[in-house]
């Protein structure tokens, strides 16, 4: 078929050899030709669409009314064949041959309206009630003949499907209800493509008298139409006896029900995020509504502590498809920020950035599983990083440390890492949310001290538990590069929103020692006992609380899930019970069970090298390590640090002293293998570790060689302020000083001028005027130390 273009330019050669009444012939017909071709905009409708997203296997899960009050949905694939069957029959028989207008109906039409003296037919296919509908103009005769018209341009445009599906989509079907699919769930509760016989019948009466379908009046007249036109499908056998018997017998449908909203706050975050109207997700609607149920019940109790908040999300790790999302408590009830998704909203992260801090120092080479950190009281310009117990091991294994989420070792880790390429790092994974510069975090950002949301969190765990998917039974091989998002739609493209480095961002290696600390954490009191049960499972698992109790984080990972919950207030309402171990945790266990237990993730073998480690340190052995173990670790180019624990010390032969060439005979001397900490660390772990033995004192004449005095406050060259008290007094500092040996007596002097001495707990307060000072503190020994130190502030 010629396009205009093409048409006008043929005819215009042909008039140039035509003259008098045939070129004015030609002429009017390429005007007639232009009007019929425009006589149809672009677009017949420019309506406001209902919202509505549907499960992964198309059931519908929320919907919005449109912004005109209407329940009106976007066209749908194809008409249904029972609707397609039934409109048919009743509105336009012979819609499949006719050009947009049947002139048979029309003369019909126009007979049976003039012997009766009024409108009693309009004789209208179902192309020109589409042009009806669209134009929305009186009955009229000029009307109608316009509608002719241009029914016939909608035949030359669309196909006789398509035309079907306009139609479909746009009609009237009673209410504030607009459109096949839209009916179906008001008057059904289902799809249209789902409706039995005797429903798509009833439907498709009602375009013609839509007023029929209310409940309190007309139940007689609606019943007559549908049984008329399953008489009429009985009769062109389009059903057969039995399919009409049983249509006849179903009831006609009461009230119009509630549409589905088991899911709004994630059709509420795609509105905003995309232009479309209709959404295919990827949830899966059993396991969303079980996730709405729990939230819920953890909802009823939480809410009598004034805790009004809670989400959880659950993904696929293979797929990275996320399979239920509850973007709030109690969505249907408004107040307490229940509209609020906050699976999207931005909250301080706690503890919960902690394992991606220890697999990539793992990968860097700073530090081992069972590699000692300490734990000690540690003090910085800005600010003295404190662990949630308020207490301190001395010293503890990394893993430990992770597992147990202890501040202070993982402060002092990223310094030593570098806040900045932790920053980085933190990108690189995929976390845009924490965008400022790396300065405005400082050394707080791993704990708390940046906000990301429920939905990034979650992503990169369940991008780390890819990292370790097996995808061959031969041997193992590791997608570590598979870092993206979650993904809330479905879409043709598997790899959008990629957002993996160059190389790998983190080693299967190292996320397999991660997890593994992560199956350590310690479980709440109903999980006690999970490994001897046949149900348990091992679930790799962090917490995190923000500072002043306003958010609780739980994350669990496993091959197949990754499971994340928030527990909170949407308004930043602190409360006592926000901790994620006691409030999120539970959530995340109860979620866990509805869902299909699964193997634990094989070792990454083949990222692995064996090294010998020393098994007191958890250090690189070395020559002076006598406990060894080979254990597998990450397989980095960078050297590991090597134990610089175990020391060879000089005892007597009885063992009970030690000795130097000054004072002992060195053919008697027994050399042994000792671990010597700080005399800091050890101060605290002796405590915490009774087996953890002391230097022997030094036999009377020997003197100490070691350094047996650390100060623990205030650090070197530190700068202090000394605010004042409530009383207007001036505050004073407490300086902190440890001995190797705990019945030691120090003395302590303040630019020498002694201060006095101390036994046992070696604390001494001072109040110092404004400048530098020196503290210095000896021993019974001999042995000294000191510490420069400026005051800041006014004076007295």
């Amino acid at each position: 078929m010629l396009n205009l273009t093409g048409f006008i330019i043929l005819i215009a050669m042909k008039m140039a050899h035509l003259r008098g009444k045939k070129k004015m012939f030609w002429i009017i017909l390429i005007v007639l030709f232009i009007a019929y071709y425009f006589c149809l905009p672009s677009q017949l409708f420019d309506t406001p669409y209902s919202s509505k997203l549907q499960s992964r296997n198309g059931e519908l899960l929320s919907a919005h009314i449109a912004d005109d009050g209407q329940w009106h949905f976007e066209a749908i694939d194809s008409v249904p064949h029972k609707f397609e069957q039934a409109i048919i029959h009743f509105e336009d028989e012979y819609f499949r041959y006719h050009p947009g207008f049947n002139p048979i109906s029309l003369v019909r039409a126009s007979y049976q309206n003039v012997s009766s003296g009024k409108i009693k037919s309009g004789g209208s296919t179902l192309s020109m009630q589409v042009i009806r509908l669209a134009f929305k103009r009186q009955r009229t005769i000029w009307n109608k003949l316009v509608e002719t018209i241009q029914a016939s341009r909608l035949e030359w445009r669309y196909s006789k499907d398509e035309i079907l599906l306009i139609y479909s989509t746009h009609a009237p079907f009673g209410g504030n209800v607009v459109g096949i699919e839209a009916a179906a769930w008001r008057y059904f509760g289902r799809s249209a493509y789902e409706l039995s016989w005797s429903e798509s019948a009833l439907l498709a009466v009602l375009p013609n008298a839509p007023a029929l379908i209310h409940p309190g009046r007309n139940r007689d007249a609606l019943l007559q139409k549908r049984n008329f036109l399953l008489n009429k499908l009985l009769n062109k056998s389009i059903i057969d006896s039995t399919e009409h018997y049983l249509g006849c017998a179903e009831p006609l449908p009461d009230n119009p029900l509630p549409l589905p909203n088991i899911a709004p706050h994630l059709l509420n975050t795609l509105n905003q995020n995309n232009s479309h109207n209709s959404h295919h997700s990827t949830l899966s609607k059993p396991l969303q509504e079980r996730s709405n149920q729990i939230v819920e019940n953890f909802y009823s109790i939480y809410r009598h502590n004034e805790i009004h908040n809670l989400a959880a999300i659950i993904i696929n790790n293979h797929s990275g498809d996320v399979l239920a999302y509850t973007g709030n408590s109690s969505f249907n009830t408004h107040g307490h920020g229940h509209d609020v998704d906050i699976i999207q909203a931005q909250r301080s992260t706690g503890s919960t950035l902690k394992p991606f801090l220890y697999a990539s120092a793992i990968d860097n080479g700073l530090i081992l599983p069972e590699m000692l950190l300490a734990d000690i009281p540690t003090y910085y310009s800005d600010f003295s990083p404190k662990n949630y117990t308020k207490q301190f091991d001395g010293a503890v294994p990394a893993h430990m440390a992770l597992s147990r989420s202890l501040n202070v070792p993982f402060v002092r880790l990223q310094d030593d890492y570098g806040t900045d390429k932790f920053h980085a790092l933190l990108r690189k994974l995929g976390i845009t949310s924490i965008n400022k510069p790396a300065s405005h975090y400082g050394l707080s950002l791993i704990l708390g001290g940046a906000e990301t949301s429920l939905y990034e969190l979650s992503s990169v765990y369940s991008s780390m538990a890819r990292c370790l998917t097996t995808y061959t039974k031969q041997s193992a091989q590791y997608n570590a590069t598979d870092i993206r998002s979650a993904q809330l739609t479905q879409s043709g493209n598997k790899h959008r929103d990629k957002l993996s480095f160059q190389p790998s961002v983190l080693s299967a290696a190292s996320v397999y020692h991660t997890f593994e600390a992560l199956t350590n954490v310690q479980r709440p009191e109903e999980e006690t006992g999970w490994k001897n049960f046949s149900s348990g499972r091992n679930i790799a698992w962090k917490t995190g609380t923000s500072f002043g109790f306003r958010d609780a984080w739980a994350i669990g990972v496993t091959p197949e899930y990754t499971v994340g919950v928030w527990v909170g207030n949407a308004s930043g309402e602190g409360r006592p019970g926000i901790i994620g171990g006691s409030a999120a945790a539970p959530v995340m266990f109860e979620l866990y069970r509805t869902l299909p237990a699964t193997t634990w993730f094989e070792t990454p073998y083949d990222d692995m090298q064996t090294t010998a480690i020393c098994r007191q340190s958890g250090h690189k052995s070395s020559q002076n390590c006598l406990d060894i173990d080979t254990v597998y670790i990450a397989n980095v180019e960078h050297d590991r640090p090597v134990c610089p624990y175990h020391q060879l010390v000089h005892l007597s032969a009885d063992k009970q002293y030690r000795v130097n060439a000054d004072c002992y005979p060195q053919h008697q001397m027994n050399h042994t293998s000792w671990l010597v900490l700080p005399p800091v660390m050890a101060w605290y772990y002796q405590a915490r570790n009774p087996l953890y033995k002391p230097l022997p004192p030094f036999m009377e004449g020997c003197h100490e060689q070691q350094h047996a005095i650390d100060i623990i406050y205030p650090q070197a060259n530190a700068q202090l302020f000394v605010p004042r008290e409530i009383d207007g007094q001036l505050g004073r500092i407490i300086c902190k000083v440890t001995h190797r040996k705990a019945s030691a007596r120090l003395f302590w002097h303040l630019n020498n001028v002694y201060l006095g001495e101390t036994s046992f707990q070696h604390q001494m307060e001072i109040i110092p005027d404004i400048g530098w000072h020196t503290l210095i503190i000896t021993d019974e020994d001999g042995n000294s130390v000191s510490r420069r130190f400026e005051r800041l502030g006014k004076g007295h």
